[in-house]
């Protein structure tokens, strides 16, 4: 199908939103360039980081120096957690078991799920050796990241 230039293809009632990727061999995006349109390109949205296995998440830990590789191993072959997750866990509150199920959950899971709500609590409370501060949104990221190429 062909539009010529002011026509229309269809009615759209709101709230709607609409992009064109600016992806070089596509019809629409080689038409827009012949009549000298460039769009801007849309905001580049990145996939959630994969969930990763217990073994990843305790080697990524032990190769950023956040655990020692012998806490990992203990953790991925027995589920004992490592002192730099129990000093964490020991700041969550325990009302409504809250700090029980936090340490059942890291002992006893196989996967680990990035946008879980407890990650981004126990990324708050670890200390990464590698800046000196605690796993903010972008190091946790960044942690699933590596711990899925593992």
């Amino acid at each position: 199908m062909t539009l010529s230039k002011g026509e229309e293809l269809a009615t759209l009632v709101g709230p709607c939103v609409t992009e064109i990727a600016p992806t070089p061999g596509l019809l629409v995006w080689d038409a827009l360039q012949r009549e000298g349109i460039e769009p801007d390109p849309p905001s580049t949205v990145s996939a959630p980081p994969p969930d990763i296995s217990d073994r990843q998440f305790a080697q990524a830990l032990a190769l950023d120096g956040t655990i020692t590789e012998a806490e990992a191993l203990a953790w991925a072959a027995r589920g004992e957690l490592p002192q730099a997750m129990e000093d964490a866990l020991d700041q969550i509150p325990d009302a409504d078991n809250l700090r029980f199920g936090a340490r059942m959950m890291l002992a006893a899971a196989t996967t680990y799920e990035r946008h879980h709500p407890l990650t981004e609590q126990l990324g708050a409370l670890l200390i990464n050796p590698a800046t000196g501060k605690p796993y903010d949104a972008a190091a946790l990221d960044a942690l699933w990241t590596r711990a899925a190429a593992l």
